[in-house]
């Protein structure tokens, strides 16, 4: 699938979406004030005690900005579509995927991209810009380099994690469970890790990254240390993202290949 066919259909989703545009525009109000509401619960506990293991309410909203804004962008294509692939799966309508003479992956993540989305690239966009402003941050070429890196890494990072929860569908077929798993789990990362244990941190960098998302290049970004892996690894962490999303996009391909269709 080229660009410019992928993009063709994203806009095709968008105009979709905008034929009810008021429903649309109050989901996004919707979204924007529930979000807004996780902001103000972690703005009026850094009130009351000031910092959360050393970090100050614009270090921790630029760490929740983090991931917040990268796991919009990456759910956006991909929570839709691998979200429903177990019912795609059960109803035997994957089938339909496959026939297009088009990447399956690709037709998936264009023609299911959620566009209510918007709201939280909006909030967090928002914040996060206000969140630099707020640290002073001594920009250097390489410095505002890396910045851009781990958002493109922090992206593909959060849409590698959906990928594979909905690849498994193809392996144990009922997956929809471990979504809700998942995000039991990310929600640790919305807090620096540093206030966890050894054991977690641990968990957070090996068996679940997600600690790549935000913490470890708001770390190196804002020279912070206290956590119990050495600093030098946030620099790394531009990588991560495309590792991992590679390594999930093969087990994505090992699933479709082992995929029967409803019929047989």
């Amino acid at each position: 699938m080229s660009l410019s066919v992928f993009w063709q259909f994203v806009r095709l989703r968008m105009k979709e979406r905008m034929e009810y545009r008021a429903a649309y525009l109050l989901g996004i109000l919707a979204q924007i004030w529930g979000y807004g509401g996780q902001y103000i619960v972690v703005w009026l506990l850094l009130r009351r005690f000031q910092t959360i293991h050393g970090w100050s309410w614009p270090q921790i909203a630029f760490l929740y900005s983090l991931d917040l804004f990268t796991y919009a962008l990456g759910a956006a294509f991909t929570f839709s579509p691998f979200s429903e692939l177990e019912q795609m799966v059960e109803e035997g309508t994957f089938d339909g995927v496959l026939v297009q003479p088009l990447n399956p992956y690709l037709y998936l993540v264009a023609r299911k991209y959620n566009v209510g989305y918007a709201a939280h690239v909006i909030l967090s966009g928002l914040i996060l810009i206000w969140a630099t402003t707020q640290l002073s941050f001594h920009w250097t070429a390489l410095l505002f380099l890396y910045f851009l890196l781990i958002l493109v890494s922090g992206v593909l990072l959060q849409a590698a994690f959906i990928t594979f929860l909905g690849s498994l569908t193809f392996i144990v077929i009922r997956s929809q469970m471990l979504f809700g798993l998942y995000y039991s789990i990310k929600a640790a990362i919305a807090y620096p890790i540093s206030i966890y244990g050894a054991a977690v941190q641990v968990a957070l960098t090996v068996v679940f990254p997600l600690a790549f998302v935000n913490f470890y290049p708001a770390t190196t970004l804002l020279s912070k240390s206290g956590q119990f892996l050495p600093g030098w690894i946030g620099w790394v962490a531009p990588l991560v993202g495309p590792l991992i999303f590679w390594l999930s996009y093969r087990i994505w391909t090992y699933g479709m290949n082992r995929y029967q269709s409803a019929g047989g």
